[in-house]
């Protein structure tokens, strides 16, 4: 299968995502939980950040596979809605690729979460496969992200619960 054959599954699946950044927190988290998403992520000032998604992402809107508008948001910031196109659904359709894919349920749930959780779970995840845990992990997190340490407890706990999907599916997998 296509390396980007998830991305539309993704886009798909969850029809409109609010915000470049929610998408790149979302994408990072299932890689990160074992989704087969192949794009290259790097430490930027946002969390985890792919310019190789960025980039398939303005390669599908070219291709009208998604459409992406600009929302002013509150306080007068722009965010961007990613809205899959009919035009999607048939190429996935004709290339018979399933509609639920074995991620989809997680996929749901990080869309429904605001895009600074996403932002806090994405960086505990990022830090604890760096080898942090305890104070060293909520100590950097703090450095790196003080204007979310007052969820960091909620994402720390979001962020094991994830990881506890993962390993709960992963032992599914190799029992069958």
């Amino acid at each position: 299968m296509h390396p980007i054959v998830s991305l539309l599954q993704l886009l798909r699946l969850l029809k409109r995502v609010e915000g470049r950044k929610k998408l790149q927190k979302i994408v990072h988290i299932l890689q990160t939980l074992g989704a087969p998403f192949p794009q290259r992520f790097e430490y930027s000032y946002y969390g985890m950040y792919s310019s190789q998604l960025r980039g398939e992402i303005e390669r599908l809107e070219s291709e009208r596979l998604v459409t992406e508008k600009e929302n002013l948001a509150a306080r007068g910031h722009s965010t961007y809605l990613l809205t899959a196109t009919k035009r999607l659904e048939k190429l996935l359709d004709n290339l018979d690729c399933p509609k639920n894919p074995p991620w989809a349920d997680l996929a749901q749930e990080l869309n429904d979460l605001s895009a600074q959780q996403l932002e806090a779970i994405s960086t505990i995840l990022f830090l604890e496969d760096c080898g942090l845990e305890g104070d060293a992990l909520r100590q950097r997190f703090q450095a790196l992200k003080p204007h979310l340490e007052s969820i960091f407890d909620p994402c720390l706990k979001k962020a094991r619960e994830f990881r506890s999907k993962r390993l709960v599916s992963a032992k599914l997998v190799s029992a069958n």
